[in-house]
């Protein structure tokens, strides 16, 4: 039992290491500078007016936004005209706050085509004194003519900004990625992620001669105009505000029709001339994929409009229906499969269809996108080949802050991989802890149905569950996305002359014949630690002979009577810590 226990505990950490190279090595394996007793950054003013949705923001809901953005590549530059459509929802308010980077300036602002000169801006905020009167009843129109250098990405997506980079014609090639920044950094908008346009957005973007122009929605014009490209895009749906972007590149594009399971929409990518031939083969993949996320989720969200992948400098972004790709057309050393096509298509459903309002319940955008992953290598790719890239991912999972993280301060940092990572083994632990699969995945599909186009918290995901389900798992959302321990295995082998067993309640695994053999038996001592008192983790024995039986686990711990022969411990699909204690005493108990 002790030789076998070492041996399976061991199994995981080596098959981890030997396929060490399978696993991308990406925004998630960087240290961030924080542990356990400083998880995170001081919190200051400037994170409270970009997070938190302050009277001054709710008091209106954006409808729709009508931008057009000149960009300079030669300079750095860029020069715009944002109108956005919006209602007011309160009458008691008389200040409003919109969100524009302090590095850009407001050259003109108007409400209804009236010249607003009261505001004041603070840090990244832009504060609009309203007239009288201002009406509850009719939309508005706010419009804002600015301009400047804007901030520019040191290591995008994940450290964001505009993109300024070269193609290899040697082209400019621009972008823009802003997931945390906020698109706040090129556009004046209201920048939280509470507020999507239910009617879209429209985006002109004037471009370097002979450059195509790619964004979100549907190509709607295109026009040469006094030695500058004019690109139109559009989207009707509802879109979250980082999700609005830009590419500007030497760009040539090819696609095909794609028949889904409720309509046919094109697959366009867009990519340099010189990756054209790579890029025909690796982006086949796409279609696999979006076949298996509407096997499991249900319809492409964005039919209407499409599924672009646009080649990129940097690895990738979901931008909505115009996904970033700059995977380089490489397939993992484990799976001939493009992780980037995979997550960042997962994104379409979760992160930009079912989207949250606070980076703080960011595990439904990530988490979610990862475990897709993870489907995704098991039915193409079979169980096992599922089980090794999970057991890749427990590598890089850092506990050191909970997954949900504080809100109203727009905090993320992306160095910590546990939104993705432990994230996407808490629904892999939830799918063996409720051992049913049509239960698991009818729970996964109906959510997202009953929640596609909207926002959502992981307290209401918690709440389906437990609706689905009719049992209360509070406990085990708690531990794996509100702490950020581990849940830790505690246990000890005990030779049967060192127990009192009038002492102690004793579940005896054991035949009858070890039963009146004390040679025969030993004794396994087992609890949870790092959790809090109603955790309650079953854990699996199993010997020879076919024996095998579900011990309840507490925080309390439990001593189980076995055979001296061949047992294991199993606890399933979760992440968890397992601890040998070094040396049986009372005070262990």
């Amino acid at each position: 039992m002790r030789k076998l226990c070492y041996i399976l505990f061991c199994f995981v950490i080596v098959s981890a290491s030997a396929y060490a190279d399978a696993f991308p090595k990406n925004k998630e394996n960087h240290s961030s500078g924080y542990d356990r007793s400083n998880p995170y950054p001081q919190f200051t003013h400037a994170d409270t007016l970009r997070g938190e949705l302050t009277p001054l923001r709710a008091c209106y809901d954006v409808r729709f936004y009508d931008i057009s953005v000149a960009v300079f590549p030669e300079t750095k530059s860029i020069k715009g005209d944002v109108s956005m459509d919006f209602l007011f929802v309160d009458s008691m308010q008389t200040v409003m706050q919109i969100d524009l980077s302090s590095k850009l300036e407001i050259v003109d602002l108007s409400i209804d085509g009236m010249p607003i000169r009261d505001y004041t801006r603070e840090y990244n905020g832009v504060f609009i004194k309203l007239p009288e009167n201002f009406s509850t009843t009719n939309e508005h129109r706010l419009t804002c003519l600015y301009g400047g250098t804007p901030i520019e990405a040191v290591r995008p997506p994940w450290e964001g900004g505009l993109v300024w980079k070269t193609s290899p014609s040697g082209k400019p090639w621009c972008g823009v990625t802003c997931e945390t920044l906020g698109a706040s950094c090129w556009i004046p908008c209201k920048d939280h992620l509470s507020d999507e346009p239910e009617r879209g957005m429209k985006m002109r973007i004037d471009a370097p001669l002979g450059l195509t122009a790619v964004s979100n929605g549907l190509l709607v014009s295109h026009e040469t105009v006094e030695n500058r490209e004019l690109w139109t895009w559009q989207t009707n749906y509802p879109i979250n505000s980082y999700n609005m972007t830009f590419y500007i590149g030497d760009f040539i594009r090819f696609g095909e029709d794609y028949k889904g399971i409720e309509a046919t929409f094109p697959l366009d990518y867009y990519v340099f001339a010189e990756d054209e031939e790579k890029a025909r083969k690796s982006f086949e993949e796409a279609k696999d994929v979006i076949a298996c996320y509407e096997d499991l989720y249900g319809p492409y969200p964005w039919a209407n409009e499409g599924y672009k992948l646009v080649e990129s400098p940097y690895e990738g972004m979901e931008h909505q229906t115009a996904i970033a790709y700059g995977n380089g057309f490489k397939h993992l050393s484990l799976l001939p499969m493009d992780y980037i096509i995979v997550h960042e298509t997962a994104h379409e459903w979760w992160g930009n269809s079912v989207s949250v309002d606070d980076y703080a319940d960011v595990f439904i955008h990530e988490g979610f996108a990862m475990y897709s992953e993870y489907l995704y290598v098991e039915r193409k790719y079979g169980s096992e080949k599922a089980r090794i890239y999970a057991q890749l991912w427990a590598r890089s999972m850092n506990n050191i802050r909970p997954v949900v993280g504080p809100r109203d301060v727009n905090f993320w940092d992306y160095h910590d991989t546990d939104p993705y990572v432990k994230g996407a083994w808490c629904l892999k632990g939830l799918r063996y802890l409720l051992n049913d699969d049509d239960l698991f995945f009818d729970i996964i599909k109906t959510y997202y149905q009953s929640r596609k186009y909207s926002i959502v918290t992981v307290k209401d995901f918690t709440n389906y569950v437990n609706q689905k389900t009719g049992k209360d798992y509070s406990w085990y959302f708690k531990q794996y996305l509100y702490r950020a321990d581990a849940p830790t295995l505690e246990y000890v082998i005990v030779p049967a002359k060192k127990i009192d067993t009038s002492k102690y309640q004793i579940l005896n695994l054991a035949s009858d014949y070890a039963r009146n053999s004390a040679q025969d038996l030993l004794y396994i001592y087992c609890k949870w630690t790092n959790v809090d008192d109603d955790f309650i983790m079953p854990i699996t024995l199993s010997g020879s002979g076919n024996i095998s039986r579900e011990i309840p686990v507490t925080t309390n711990g439990v001593f189980v009577a076995l055979d001296n022969t061949i047992w294991s411990m199993n606890v399933g699909d979760f992440y968890y810590v397992i601890k040998k204690i070094k040396k049986f005493k009372a005070k262990n108990l």
